[in-house]
């Protein structure tokens, strides 16, 4: 089976792109102009937000109305900590589309950066009210930080708490839920936690590295174990089977 890797599919968007420069932007049709934001987004991903903007800003001149157009050119901002023109694109998104959660989330965060906690915690509120909004958890682990950061623990650990329920595969989630267990003293909880978050993640061993450490802290070692020798199997030269290693030599 022949697979398009995101690089040659970046190649072959390129290629298709070059050939439509010579009849100019403004003849660009709006098929075009989706496969240039494609490309942006495949940029975006590989961390890459100069040449992203480059065709964020030729789509412009075809698409102006396109919430999507906004969004994207927001998180190339964000990339580049740019936040004053990150929020005005995310903004521009949420004029065109007031509906659209995943702008409300990321202007939230852009809000978060600038010390604006207030203006960022109704974004991410916002977020939530949206019915089509396809990843909740995003907002409620955001909003977890928020109140992180004012120092309010109880709160913030709900809003963990949320994160997880809507999504039992979010591993910042389970980490964030298991520090804040830990500032309350709970460790009981934050072994039931991690213990969660490794089984729903068997494939991360981040997760599966906390939850052994935390069964070492418990004194049930002999689980410990288990744990560590998986972690080792997982990846042999992860920073994570090295502290395995670690723990094994340590427990012998």
């Amino acid at each position: 089976m022949n697979l398009i890797t995101p690089g040659l599919l970046s190649l072959i968007l390129l290629v298709f792109l070059a050939g439509c420069a010579h009849t100019g932007a403004d003849r660009m049709n709006l098929h075009q102009a989706e496969l240039r934001l494609d490309l942006a987004e495949r940029y975006l991903i590989e961390g890459e937000p100069r040449p992203a903007l480059e065709q964020l800003q030729q789509v412009q001149n075809v698409s102006p109305d396109n919430p999507r157009l906004y969004f994207n050119m927001g998180l190339a901002h964000t990339s580049m900590e740019d936040w004053d023109r990150a929020a005005r694109e995310f903004e521009k998104a949420l004029e065109l589309n007031p509906d659209y959660g995943e702008a409300w989330n990321n202007l939230g965060q852009v809000r978060q950066a600038q010390g604006r906690l207030q203006e960022a915690r109704q974004a991410y509120e916002k977020a939530l009210e949206l019915e089509g909004y396809m990843t909740p958890e995003f907002a409620y682990y955001n909003l977890a930080t928020i109140f992180q950061e004012k120092g309010e623990t109880e709160k913030a650990l709900e809003y963990a708490v949320r994160s997880i329920e809507k999504n039992r595969r979010f591993v910042p989630g389970y980490e964030l839920a298991g520090s804040l267990y830990h500032e309350l003293d709970l460790y009981d909880e934050a072994l039931r936690i991690y213990g969660q978050g490794a089984q729903a993640r068997l494939d991360n061993t981040g997760l599966g590295l906390m939850y052994a450490e935390e069964l070492v802290r418990a004194g049930r070692i002999s689980e410990a174990k288990v744990w560590f020798e998986r972690i080792i199997e997982q990846n042999d030269d992860s920073e994570e089977a090295h502290t395995a290693r670690d723990y094994l030599e340590a427990l012998r």
